[in-house]
């Protein structure tokens, strides 16, 4: 089961981004907490948007 590396909110459900946080690096969060570090201008300009359970291998993502 997946969880937000930053609230720790799980489910089979919950869909994961990822984000470059300034930080603290590479982050799998929810959208909550993606909406809340891009508002609070804490990701990286331009590196976020992967979608968990891909499956496809794509260059960056946690699945290749």
């Amino acid at each position: 089961m997946d969880s937000c590396e930053l609230c720790n909110k799980s489910g089979h459900d919950l869909s994961l981004r990822e984000a470059y946080h300034k930080e603290m690096g590479k982050k799998w969060v929810c959208q909550e907490c993606w909406t809340e570090l891009f508002t609070k201008n804490k990701i990286v300009s331009g590196s976020s948007g992967g979608v968990s359970g891909c499956n496809l291998g794509c260059p960056g993502c946690r699945n290749s």
